[in-house]
């Protein structure tokens, strides 16, 4: 019985280590993907009759503490004059420019501009302000993206407060 007892406590205690042993393991964080559909329907304060509209898609590297983004559009009614995602927003508010597509702070990035077709691209760094006026941090633009609170729209010459625009939620 002391036998059976003993290689109990010692099999018991094996698993211990090897469980205590596996919990040292670290994970790298996933990638965080954030999307959205741009139509003239979604402006606002008020809705902008146009068969333009776009997708954004856009990704946030925890490990590298970057946001990087594509955006693509077509069919606006003139020519594309710029490109941003606004926030703090929910889907029924119109509100000041957090990143600029064109010319982002604290990264790199292009727009096709006088265009009714084009596209997007860029990244910037999250360890610093992401707005040129140094008012909105890394930090807060990714809490008001994983709450809903940002949007991405693209100015037109025949609209140049918006013509498409779409709000941005994580995946």
């Amino acid at each position: 019985m002391q036998k059976h007892a003993l290689t109990l406590a010692t099999a018991l205690l094996g698993i211990g280590i090897v469980g205590a042993c596996g919990s040292d393991k670290t994970t790298t964080p996933s990638n965080i993907t954030y999307t959205a559909t741009l139509a003239g329907a979604n402006e606002k304060p008020n809705a902008v009759t146009s068969n333009g509209t776009g997708t954004f898609t856009g990704t946030l590297n925890p490990t590298a503490n970057t946001f990087a983004w594509t955006l693509s559009f077509s069919g606006l009614t003139s020519n594309s004059s710029a490109a941003h995602i606004h926030g703090p927003a929910d889907a029924n508010t119109a509100t000041g420019v957090i990143v600029n597509f064109a010319a982002p702070a604290g990264g790199t990035g292009s727009l096709t501009t006088g265009a009714t077709s084009g596209s997007a691209s860029g990244s910037i760094s999250l360890a610093g302000a992401v707005n040129s006026s140094g008012t909105v941090s890394g930090d807060s633009l990714r809490k008001l993206l994983d709450a809903g609170l940002t949007y991405a729209n693209v100015h037109s010459a025949n609209f140049p407060n918006g013509e498409i625009r779409g709000q941005v939620h994580r995946q």
